[in-house]
């Protein structure tokens, strides 16, 4: 189990221990937890607390009240308000159920005694399937190595003359910080051209885990939220070429099939716009290990505004860009 701060050490072998104060959590109270605003992490040019880090501690909240018997299944949250990275954020567990076979948490992640994240979370104590496996197949992509990563495109961008000054410093103020986590974009696979909204992308921790099963389900959680709205926008040249006005995620759904995986070894991600309409965004990803096994489905709807139409371009080459620190293509 994962112990909040102040206990035993999490089970980590970190390269660079920046996703470990991500998880870290103290305990103020019964079932009352401080993420402490030292450890919040803003990227830059967002309006807020990046909305992975809220998931991944508000899970993390959740795990930590149910007996270790029961793994986590499913979860299904709000962002209602953006996170203020100055403030700390204190998370309120409600123990909803505890059944023989299921267990049902709600957390409620607070600042300024307002609720800025909501969510349930459901566990379960494993069982046998006797039989009952169905899983979709894993794209027929090429695998992570000789991909270029989203910081060697974020390099490349420091010096490309066609963007402004301003934004070739964005870049290499992105490139300063540390990276939490690796992404290397695949060309799409066979029989997906380029103009559909989906995108095929290796991702990794950065750094090295443990052994801690929690370890890697938090770290999953936290990296499901890069980047799952902007596959909507391959039709139109990708986000760079008409970004929004402004976006922000509306909620996030997860579902975790699996725990033989590990969040520091490459995980395909497939992210596929299914309609965006209304200036909102719904995206669907799987995830699968390079083994092939589908380990994780995430669903999240986003609000996208726009103040001049935006234009359907020309079928270009596949978009295969990174857009920004927390790798959003």
């Amino acid at each position: 189990r994962l112990p909040v701060a102040g206990g035993a050490p999490l089970e980590m072998e970190w390269e660079e221990a920046v996703l470990q104060k991500s998880i870290q959590l103290e305990e103020i109270d019964s079932d009352v937890f401080l993420a402490a605003k030292d450890d919040l992490w803003k990227p830059l040019g967002a309006r807020g607390v990046f909305g992975g880090q809220t998931i991944c501690q508000t899970l993390h909240a959740a795990i930590l009240s149910v007996p270790s018997a029961f793994a986590v299944h499913s979860f299904h949250g709000y962002f209602l308000l953006a996170g203020d990275a100055d403030r700390n954020i204190v998370l309120h567990v409600r123990r909803v159920r505890d059944g023989g076979s299921f267990a049902t948490r709600s957390v409620e992640a607070r600042q300024r005694g307002q609720i800025i994240f909501s969510a349930t979370v459901q566990f379960h104590k494993p069982e046998p399937s006797r039989g009952l496996e169905v899983a979709m197949n894993m794209p027929a992509v090429a695998g992570p190595e000789g991909l270029k990563s989203d910081r060697e495109y974020m390099e490349d961008l420091t010096n490309d003359q066609k963007l402004s000054a301003r934004m070739r410093e964005f870049y290499r103020q992105s490139l300063a910080r540390p990276a939490r986590a690796e992404r290397r974009m695949a060309p799409p696979p066979p029989g997906v051209g380029p103009e559909e909204p989906a995108e095929h992308i290796w991702t990794r921790v950065s750094g090295r885990l443990g052994n801690t099963t929690e370890i890697h389900l938090i770290c999953l959680a936290y990296m499901s939220d890069m980047g799952m709205l902007e596959c909507a926008y391959k039709p139109f040249g990708g986000l760079r070429e008409q970004p929004p006005d402004m976006m922000v995620s509306l909620d996030h759904s997860m579902w975790f099939h699996s725990t033989t995986f590990r969040a520091d070894e490459w995980l395909l991600f497939e992210t596929r716009c299914t309609r965006a309409t209304a200036a909102r965004i719904l995206s669907f990803c799987r995830v699968w290990t390079q083994a092939g096994e589908l380990v994780f489905s995430c669903a999240q709807e986003g609000l996208a505004r726009h103040t001049e139409p935006l234009r359907t371009l020309p079928l270009p080459q596949a978009c295969t860009g990174f857009n920004t620190e927390d790798g959003t293509a």
